[in-house]
C-alpha cells in the first residue's frame, strides 16, 4: 500500500477527479501498526481504491477522532478480516484474501540524471530515432486537451475499452500533481499520456494511447521518455508505465525499458469475476458508433475500475 502521512490533500484531489467520498478506515496490521485506510463506497462494494493501482493508507493517526463504520485486522496468516459483514476490495502489492485477481502487473524504473544509461542500446536507439524523425513531445494546460482526447478516445474505442470523458481530464489538470502529454509529428497529435503524482517520490503513467499507423515513429518510447524527464526534474525518483495484464503485447513492449515488475493483487472479500476478461464485450464495442461510443464510455468507466 502506498503510505501518506497525511492524505487530506490526496483525498480532495480524488475527490475532485473522481466524484466519490473517501472515508478513514482503521487497519491493524499483525505486527501491531495501525493506519488509516482509504476507501470509498460503490454501489455495495467498499474498495480501496478505485481508479488506483494500489491503496492508500495515511499513517499519522494523531487527529484522528472519527467513530469508524468498520475496522480491519490482519490475522497471522496474512488475510484481512471486517469487523462488519461487508463486500470489499483492496489493491495491493499482496494477498491478503483467498479471494484474488492478480493478471495485472505494474512496472517501476528507478530514475537518475543519466536516464539514457537505464536501457538497452536498443531503447536509446529508438528514443533517438523519434526525435530525429520529428517527434515532439509537449506538455502543458487546457490547450493540448482537444488534441490529446482525439489521439486517446480514437485509440480506446479501436482496442474496445470504454474510456474516460474529457470533462475528467480537465479536472485532472486543475489538480497540481496532474499532467497531460502529447506526442506530435509536424503538429499532428499522434500520441497521449497522462502523468501523476504517486507520491512525495515517485509518478505514474495512467492513461496511455497512440496513433497506430505511426508506430514506426516510436512514438511510445518517446512519450515516456518525456514523462520520465519531466518526473526527474520534478525530484522524483521512481516512474511507474502503469499497470499491464501479464503475458500481453504491452507487458512485453513494458519490458524492453528494464523495469522492476511489480505484481499486483486486487483482494476480494467474495468469489468475483473481473469484467476485463470478457473478450466478447470488447468485440461488441467495437461495434458501436464511434460517437455513441464517448457517451458511453464515460458512464462505464466510472464503473469498470
Amino acid at each position: 500500500m502506498i503510505e501518506l502521512v497525511c492524505a487530506d490533500k490526496f483525498i480532495n484531489e480524488f475527490e475532485r477527479i473522481h466524484k466519490l467520498k473517501v472515508h478513514k478506515i482503521p487497519l491493524e496490521y499483525f505486527d501491531g501498526r495501525s493506519v488509516l485506510l482509504l476507501m470509498c463506497k460503490c454501489g455495495n462494494t467498499w474498495i480501496a481504491l478505485p481508479h488506483c493501482n494500489e491503496a492508500y493508507v495515511q499513517t499519522d493517526l494523531t487527529n484522528y477522532n472519527a467513530n469508524p463504520l468498520f475496522r480491519f485486522v490482519e490475522s497471522q496468516d496474512g488475510n484481512l478480516l471486517c469487523t462488519k459483514n461487508i463486500r470489499w476490495e483492496i489493491r495491493d502489492t499482496r494477498a491478503y484474501s483467498a479471494n484474488i485477481y492478480a493478471d495485472k502487473i505494474n512496472f517501476r524504473i528507478d530514475l537518475q540524471e543519466d536516464l539514457m544509461s537505464l536501457f538497452t542500446s536498443n531503447v536509446r536507439r529508438k528514443i533517438r530515432k523519434s526525435q530525429l524523425l520529428g517527434i515532439e513531445v509537449r506538455t502543458s494546460g487546457k490547450k493540448l486537451i482537444d488534441d490529446f482526447y482525439k489521439v486517446y478516445s480514437r485509440r480506446m474505442f479501436e482496442l474496445g475499452s470504454p474510456f474516460s470523458g474529457k470533462d475528467r481530464i480537465k479536472k485532472l489538470l486543475k489538480t497540481k500533481t496532474g499532467k497531460i502529454f502529447v506526442a506530435y509529428l509536424d503538429n499532428t497529435p499522434i500520441g497521449a499520456a497522462t502523468l501523476s503524482k504517486r507520491d512525495e517520490s515517485s509518478f505514474e503513467n495512467g492513461l496511455f494511447a497512440t496513433e497506430k499507423k505511426y508506430n514506426h515513429y516510436y512514438t511510445t518510447y518517446a512519450l515516456h521518455y518525456a514523462m520520465m524527464q519531466y518526473s526527474l526534474q520534478e525530484g522524483a525518483k521512481s516512474y511507474y508505465l502503469g499497470r499491464s495484464t501479464r503475458h500481453s503485447t504491452v507487458h512485453e513492449y513494458k519490458r524492453h525499458f528494464r523495469p522492476q515488475e511489480i505484481q499486483l493483487y486486487w483482494n476480494y472479500s467474495h468469489p468475483k469475476k473481473n469484467i476485463r476478461d470478457n473478450k466478447i464485450l470488447k468485440k461488441l464495442w467495437r461495434l458501436l458508433p464511434f460517437n455513441l461510443s464517448k457517451e458511453l464510455g464515460k458512464y462505464f468507466f466510472e464503473r469498470i475500475y
